[in-house]
């Protein structure tokens, strides 16, 4: 796989592509946040790889519920609007990703 510009991961884990996060639960957790908040990576040509699949329906239904947030705070390209239900236990997760892209 190419080696992609990750944003997040890389400071929480030290995994620096994809191919590393794919090996590492730790980073797997966190793939979502990195596909919401990054979209230097043209995620969707990953969508064969069902790690990646699954981590981008998740960034979608977070992107939906978010997207004013998201766009003003990051500005990112948007995401495929998607329903679906988030687990607010994740929300501290995001504000914690959120704030460590913008600062």
């Amino acid at each position: 796989m190419v080696k992609a510009y990750l944003r997040i991961i890389p400071c929480y884990t030290g995994d620096q592509t994809l191919d590393e996060v794919l090996r590492n639960k730790k980073s797997l957790k966190m793939l979502w946040l990195e596909i919401l908040l990054n979209d230097h990576i043209s995620w969707e040509s990953y969508l064969n790889v069902p790690e990646v699949k699954i981590a981008y329906e998740k960034a979608c239904v977070w992107y939906s519920n978010f997207k004013t947030m998201i766009d003003g705070a990051v500005g990112r390209k948007p995401l495929r609007k998607t329903t679906g239900k988030i687990d607010e236990r994740e929300y501290r997760k995001f504000l914690e990703a959120l704030n460590f892209v913008t600062g």
